[in-house]
């Protein structure tokens, strides 16, 4: 029954929004990674996410009908990707791009030596999230708010500290991340507390570590030898850049779930690299794309 609820889950943090990144495949004359598809995908799934439960916050809605209408949202969003994309015909596109970075590591050694540092490096930060408690006090409110709203299917309605039935707090109410999390929990079947704390922050590290490495890619365009290293020097940074509590790199590691480390470690970093997309095109002449506007500001959303 676990192995389900974690399917159900990965299928909804991976599968829906690679399908719908591919929205944007045609952007940068067609050179788009998987992993950009992933992270576009999850963009327009949290500013459609935003868009339908704010206003039912506000309305005092149940969490039950935001449910059902993001289910539609994500549904319409499937349909035109298979009737705009027309998945079928491309289906070795992505076996092709796997196969072609694979043969580009494959005949460099110090290359896949340094990939190798960088997967480990990476599998260490994922088994210290899950086995590691870490004290964070906004987790007592948002996690906590999260766990009210999937059991009492009313959205910040709920004391999150007490579980006493209060009125509607409009100020957190514009906040609708914590929403989301209760949203995972209750198609998948797993506590809130579960999904925040353990299960989330292992696809939203990967999610960080993705953009950095488009970045990379972008950067490091005549040297992709050096792409590995850029890489792991990026992780040392963050597995050290604890010293405050507000720096990106603790939100990453401490609070990988909280709305404000996804805008510090998601949102700003990848339209940082649609502005660096941006930049390259306008350098080389290139005519700009209705699409990359449109991510720009889903992104921004």
């Amino acid at each position: 029954m676990i192995v389900v609820r974690l399917l159900v889950l990965g299928i909804f943090l991976t599968i829906v929004p690679y399908v719908t990144g591919t929205l944007f495949r045609r952007m940068n004359n067609g050179n788009i990674s998987p992993v950009f598809c992933w992270i576009s995908g999850q963009m327009v799934l949290w500013a459609g996410f935003l868009a339908i439960c704010v206003p039912m916050i506000l309305l005092e809605q149940s969490l039950t009908l935001v449910c059902n209408v993001f289910h539609v949202f994500q549904a319409l969003l499937i349909v035109m990707v298979v009737f705009i994309e027309k998945p079928w015909k491309q289906r070795g596109s992505l076996k092709r791009c796997i196969h072609e970075k694979y043969k580009g590591i494959r005949n460099n050694k110090a290359q896949t030596v340094w990939w190798l540092v960088f997967w480990l490096l990476l599998c260490l930060q994922w088994v210290l999230t899950i086995v590691l408690a870490y004290d964070e006090g906004d987790d007592a409110f948002y996690f906590a708010t999260a766990t009210a709203a999937e059991k009492s299917d009313a959205m910040y309605q709920v004391v999150p500290y007490t579980g006493a039935y209060t009125g509607l707090d409009a100020r957190h109410g514009l906040a609708p991340f914590p929403i989301w999390i209760a949203y995972l929990a209750r198609i998948s079947g797993i506590p809130s507390q579960v999904v925040a704390q353990i299960l989330l922050p292992l696809a939203l590290m990967g999610m960080t570590y993705g953009i950095f490495s488009l970045m990379a890619h972008s950067l490091c365009r005549d040297t992709k030898e050096s792409i590995p290293f850029f890489m792991v020097l990026v992780e040392i940074l963050f597995m050290f850049g604890g010293y405050s509590l507000f720096t990106a790199e603790n939100f990453l590691l401490v609070r990988a779930s909280q709305g404000k480390a996804v805008i510090a470690c998601i949102i700003i970093p990848f339209l940082l690299y649609l502005l660096m997309m941006l930049t390259e095109q306008i350098q080389n002449r290139e005519k700009f794309s209705w699409l990359q506007w449109g991510l720009m500001t889903l992104t921004a959303t």
